[in-house]
């Protein structure tokens, strides 16, 4: 028990204002050491150095032009279900945030140094935000999700998801460069990611990743440490459910009913698989509810075939790897009431993870 309570555990995806994490803060020639106290400001810190570092600069909107695959992802748990857009905002004085009318799912969230979920906005419109709204400084990390049209051809698909990345705007009164108001040694942060980790997977918690997401003022910070180190960027239960299992085996299938989700507003649900550490390991690794095949009864049955098995007639099916353990997450975007969402998720993940790893 203690061994399945750790592979679940590890799989799932702080209530006070800032305060200088540096200060007491043990440090080497590096920087400040990262624990688990300062983890969310440390990976929050990783994070918008790392995207400035790709983007070069701030207010540079840095569209994602293709799905995530196993040589281009820089995360763990990574999908297919949106294409990203990503920009680190000034907003001192004031910024904005813009998308235009597209048939397709898109999402804007505005997150800062601390993982708060600053703003979010479901289709077309536009989000304002100034220095007032965030916990620390006045640089916000901005992710657009672009859905595709999985009804076109995929290169029609594709071209409308990037005129919709294209017609992506911002408008700002500051660009002075991010600076991290701590400097870490970056070299610390995995060692302490991996206890948090190992410390839920030995003693998991009900509903810690629905307590983990959105603001500092709301979330759990114990839960929001473990989905954060998780997912970092996630979006909370109000515009998304995470739910993940494990399993072995090299043919395996789930039925399930559609969940209650805003489905006329582009809401989908989805499966994406990945190896034993939470990374792509083959090709055709997600399915997409846009894409599946319906039961005569309305259910879906997703089929998982480790790579090179014969699907033999079966219809949504998924690759997963040969020979090992893998593991995958279940999301469902936009999702009328998240505590039902979730209780629906989480059942089915569990029981897939009691069948998928006998």
């Amino acid at each position: 028990m203690k061994r399945r309570n750790f592979i679940v555990g590890a799989l799932l995806l702080s209530a006070i204002p800032y305060v200088s994490f540096a200060s007491e803060a043990t440090t080497t020639t590096n920087g400040v050491v990262v624990t688990n106290e300062n983890f969310i400001h440390a990976d929050s810190a990783r994070a918008y150095i790392k995207e400035i570092g790709l983007a070069g600069k701030v207010n540079t909107i840095r569209p994602l032009r293709v799905f995530v695959n196993a040589d281009n992802q820089d995360v763990i748990r990574m999908n297919s279900d949106t294409l990203y857009t990503r920009i680190i905002l000034d907003v001192k004085g004031g910024a904005t945030v813009t998308t235009k009318e597209y048939d397709g799912f898109q999402n804007i969230e505005v997150l800062d140094p601390n993982h708060s979920e600053i703003k979010t906005l479901m289709g077309a419109g536009t989000v304002t935000i100034d220095e007032s709204m965030l916990t620390e400084g006045h640089h916000a990390y901005v992710i657009i999700r672009t859905g595709l049209l999985r009804e076109l051809d995929e290169k029609e698909m594709f071209a409308k998801a990037h005129k919709a990345q294209d017609n992506i705007s911002i408008t700002y009164k500051s660009s002075e460069p991010f600076v991290s108001t701590v400097k870490y040694d970056f070299s610390t942060l995995d060692k302490v990611k991996y206890k948090i980790l190992k410390d839920f997977a030995e003693n998991p918690k009900k509903d810690m990743v629905k307590n983990g997401f959105g603001t500092m003022a709301e979330r759990d910070p114990e839960a929001a440490r473990t989905v954060i180190a998780v997912g970092w960027g996630a979006l909370s239960g109000k515009n998304a459910v995470y739910s993940a299992f494990a399993a072995k085996g090299e043919r395996q299938s789930v039925t399930i009913q559609k969940p209650n989700l805003h489905y006329d507003k582009k809401g989908f649900f989805s499966f994406t698989i990945y190896n034993a550490n939470g990374y792509i390991a083959t090709i055709n690794y997600a399915i997409n509810s846009d894409d599946m095949i319906a039961n005569k009864d309305g259910s879906i049955t997703v089929n998982f075939l480790a790579s090179g098995e014969p699907e033999n007639g079966l219809t949504n099916v998924v690759r997963t790897p040969r020979g090992k353990m893998w593991t995958g997450v279940l999301r469902c975007y936009y999702p009328k009431d998240k505590n039902e969402t979730f209780a629906f998720a989480d059942a089915i993940t569990a029981k897939m993870t009691k069948e998928f790893m006998k």
